[in-house]
């Protein structure tokens, strides 16, 4: 939320949903130092949360890849939005051996290690994102890009950016 900072007062309402205590603790450390009184941070599964009101926009930052069953978390977040509502995604991920033409290619080395070495932490990484994503939301803007790691300075991990508009 601090890369929104600024239109978190100008929102009705923010629900922050994570199964991580600590993690819900320091939304509300965040809301309290930012005087942010609009933002409930709710101990819920991603698959089944309820909301009062259909969503403008639903965000997952850093979160599908830990999410076991990700696609019910996608599935939940459709259900969730407004007809036109807005879905935002940003995470890791691996391209499909065969992606489709215009969307990356890793290497099987990419495709192996990465989701071997994160797998240890419990972070999923998996080729079938992208595509589901691009299945169930008119894309409204998708990049892919590759960054470095802290300790890991000659390997490049996979990630994307994606924002979507439910029809």
């Amino acid at each position: 939320m601090e890369f929104v900072r600024d239109l978190v007062p100008k929102l009705s309402k923010v629900y922050v949903v994570d199964l991580a205590p600590s993690l819900l603790e320091q939304t509300r450390q965040r809301c309290e130092r930012n005087g942010w009184t609009n933002v409930e941070a709710i101990a819920a599964d991603a698959t089944r949360f309820e909301l009062p009101i259909q969503a403008d926009v639903v965000t997952c930052s850093y979160s599908l890849t830990m999410i076991p069953d990700w696609f019910a978390a996608v599935d939940r977040a459709i259900e969730l939005l407004k007809p036109g509502g807005v879905f935002g995604a940003v995470d890791f991920f691996v391209s499909r051996k065969h992606p489709e033409i215009g969307y990356a290619k890793h290497s099987w080395f990419t495709r192996t290690f990465w989701p071997t070495w994160f797998a240890f932490d419990n972070v999923h990484l998996h080729p079938d994102h992208v595509r589901y994503l691009h299945r169930h939301f008119e894309c409204r803007r998708f990049l892919e890009f590759t960054t470095r790691l802290p300790y890991m300075p000659f390997a490049r991990v996979p990630w994307y950016l994606f924002v979507g508009r439910k029809a």
